[in-house]
């Protein structure tokens, strides 16, 4: 290889398709709990108004975190990017605030939500408030889905695991992305997306299609 840095340097190939272990839900794709508030059991724990933020109408998918860092961009990217159909997937990034339908109709057209957060302390406590807001019924006007534990590093430990169970069937839906050490050095490649976590964003996907709202 030359060494001289005005020469162009041939691309490598894309790296191929890298098999994962999950090692918090196994062959699992998805965690299930509540399927509303009203079935929610009791919670414990101070309930917090969460901030909101208005967003245009959209028939799609809202990625919120939970806090910083929660890995809302990739999660976003993976899904509006990782569709194999012919059909347009609408996934986006909103921050750290619930989303809600902007405009001046009333009631507000529900949005379709998922929630992301790292199974670190910060993350767990935050998820955890978040999980409580939904079910005292304090995340108004649009649709929950879900949340989904995005990986802090290559090994958790064993409480991080039950954390991430746990909170998993806090709300309808839980899903785990296990950690890709490829990703730590580059951009993923959308085309090798593990092969366990492109089945996780199809069961996004699909719960999205089969229980979200539509406005469209």
């Amino acid at each position: 290889m030359s060494n001289n840095p005005f020469v162009p340097v041939e691309e490598a190939a894309p790296p191929e398709e890298v098999e994962l272990r999950d090692a918090v839900f196994g062959d699992r794709e998805v965690l299930d709990g509540p399927t509303s508030p009203a079935t929610a059991p009791p919670v414990a724990g101070e309930v917090v108004d969460w901030p909101l933020v208005e967003i245009a109408d959209s028939p799609g998918l809202m990625v919120m975190g939970l806090h910083g860092g929660a890995g809302t961009s990739l999660l976003a990217s993976l899904l509006a990017r990782t569709e194999q159909s012919d059909t347009r997937w609408d996934a986006q990034d909103v921050g750290a605030a619930w989303p809600v339908s902007s405009g001046w109709a009333r009631p507000r057209p529900p949005l379709n939500v998922v929630a992301a957060y790292r199974p670190h302390r910060a993350g767990v406590e935050a998820a955890e408030r978040f999980a409580r807001a939904w079910a005292m019924s304090a995340l108004p006007d649009s649709v929950l889905l879900g949340i989904v534990a995005i990986d802090d590093g290559p090994r958790l430990l064993e409480a991080q695991k039950q954390a991430v169970r746990r909170i998993a069937r806090m709300t309808p839906h839980g899903w785990h992305v296990p950690w890709n050490e490829e990703w730590r050095i580059t951009e993923p490649n959308f085309d090798a997306v593990p092969r366990r976590i492109r089945k996780t964003l199809r069961s996004i996907r699909k719960t999205t299609q089969e229980k979200g709202v539509r406005n469209d």
